[in-house]
């Protein structure tokens, strides 16, 4: 018989959110998704992502909003903080607006309720 507890598991997502083009109205679209058990690699990840989406959209990446996403990627005392906050449970969002889109990168715990946005 097993006595060990489930390991944990994490669900990671990219999402963008802007103004439909002649539209007043927004849209949501899913940019990748992820899982895993380790909070290490959920980090991993997200970090790639986050590089991905300024890398792609050209960015000084001493300029601007989207920029922060880089900062916040290559701060390895945030990415320590994020990894023992999601260790917990508790779900890490992290939520850059850019001028027409915002981009919202998660990890949530498979066992825990969605979560409002941290800043």
């Amino acid at each position: 018989m097993n006595t060990m507890p489930p390991q944990p598991s994490y669900r990671c997502e990219v999402l963008a959110e802007g103004l439909v083009c002649g539209r007043d109205e927004t849209a949501r679209y899913v940019l990748g998704t992820f899982r895993t058990i380790s909070p290490v690699l959920a980090l991993r990840w997200l970090g790639g992502q986050a590089l991905w989406i300024v890398d792609r959209l050209g960015l000084d990446p001493r300029l601007g909003h989207l920029a922060e996403l880089r900062a916040w990627y290559e701060d390895r005392e945030s990415q320590r903080a994020a990894q023992a906050h999601i260790k917990t449970g508790a779900p890490l969002l992290v939520v850059v607006p850019d001028t027409d889109c915002t981009y919202t990168l998660s990890v949530r715990s498979l066992e825990q309720a969605p979560a409002t946005a941290l800043r």
